[in-house]
């Protein structure tokens, strides 16, 4: 009776172990970017968390596309003309990794897609990746009269995720008011000898300490609350990962697809973690 290979000795193996690290860390410094994004000093965060995240939740996404097909084919993997039809839209890889979980019966007992913020973020994040509306909507801006201004990225995921954040938990809260009367606090302490001209993430100036310190209180709320809604969308698509490469490998016996759900083990954790965790992935 011949016993199973050793996976590190699979060069197939090693290839997606190697994408999967690559994954994890794509989207951690997505994540932990994402919680340090703000209007000032930390404006070009925001790109930085785009880029990981966008790239990172996409690849992820094919992972489980990868692994089904080896499932579905006796632990054969797919070729690249099938890798490569599995294209970049980011909701479109989403539909169908919910699609090979329904037909696996495979259950994530987290939020997931269907909720409307995340839907949002994954929105958000597929429009970036589409080079023209996204990761070169500042070139496209230059010399262009008809350029639209809401579809740059930083003030669309500032309409699109985190207006709906700031409504769900912070609006009406004690959470506001307590920013309210802090910016008007300083205000009073210090707007005769400050000058502030800045802009938010609508591209809207900011010429006093009030608004300003208003914005700062409120950029907390969305900084932690944005990477929450995001990392819910990666929690949901690791926990589908997870569910068919140890199906594939302890049940089926596929060596290539054995332990690649380590990577995103640290993902997989309950709501509070995923809310006060700053840096991505776990050490």
């Amino acid at each position: 009776m011949s016993s199973r290979p050793d996976p590190f000795d699979l060069p197939d193996w090693q290839a997606l172990h190697r994408e999967a690290s690559l994954v994890s860390q794509l989207i951690g410094s997505g994540a932990t970017a994402l919680g340090r994004a703000s209007y000032g000093s930390g404006f070009g965060e925001y790109y930085t968390a785009f880029f990981g995240l966008s790239i990172g939740i996409e690849r992820l996404a094919k992972l489980i596309l990868i692994s089904n097909f080896a499932m579905n084919n006796n632990g054969a993997l797919p070729s690249q003309a099938v890798v490569k039809k599995f294209g970049h839209n980011i909701s479109g890889l989403i539909e169908k990794a919910d699609e090979i979980a329904k037909s696996r019966s495979i259950v994530v007992k987290h939020i997931g897609p269907s909720e409307p913020i995340c839907a949002a973020v994954i929105e958000c994040l597929g429009s970036f990746a589409d080079a023209s509306k996204g990761r070169y909507a500042n070139f496209q801006a230059i010399g262009n009269p008809h350029f639209d201004p809401r579809t740059e990225p930083v003030t669309k995921w500032w309409n699109d995720v985190i207006e709906p954040i700031l409504d769900k938990h912070y609006s009406g809260r004690r959470a506001e008011a307590g920013v309210k009367d802090r910016a008007k606090f300083i205000n009073a302490l210090i707007g005769d000898m400050a000058f502030v001209r800045h802009t938010d993430e609508n591209g809207r100036l900011m010429s006093d300490v009030e608004t300003a310190s208003e914005r700062t209180g409120q950029t907390k709320w969305a900084q932690r609350y944005g990477r929450f809604y995001t990392l819910a969308v990666v929690r949901w698509l690791a926990c589908i990962f997870s569910n068919l490469v140890r199906e594939a490998s302890y049940k089926q016996g596929i060596d290539n697809l054995f332990g690649h759900d380590e990577f995103f083990s640290s993902y997989m954790v309950d709501d509070n973690f995923l809310l006060d965790r700053k840096i991505w992935p776990l050490t």
